[in-house]
């Protein structure tokens, strides 16, 4: 998770969330393990293609302001689907 994370940040120009760009993609992926969200992964996939072309239309000049918080953005848009507090409320297992 820690590379995809890391690419993201890259590919985002945002080395600042690299670390919830981990947690966001470890905790969908145990959502989906556990039952707790069917589809979380690939609701993490959407929102990521949102950031996506957020980027491209500010890139392209049809944004007045650029995206400065990639990750913020993220965030958002997993709030508005639910996810986010689902993945804050789920309990925390270690793995050994």
């Amino acid at each position: 998770m820690e590379e995809l994370a890391l690419g993201l940040a890259k590919e985002f120009k945002d080395p600042g969330s690299v670390k919830f760009y981990a947690w966001v993609l470890w905790n969908a992926l145990r959502a989906e393990i556990y039952g707790m969200r069917e589809g979380a992964l690939a609701l993490v996939e959407w929102a990521i293609a949102r950031v996506r072309e957020a980027l491209a239309a500010s890139l392209m000049g049809s944004r007045k302001e650029g995206i400065r918080r990639p990750g913020a953005l993220l965030a958002h848009l997993l709030k508005e689907q639910g996810l986010l507090s689902l993945l804050r409320q789920a309990p925390q297992w270690r793995v050994a």
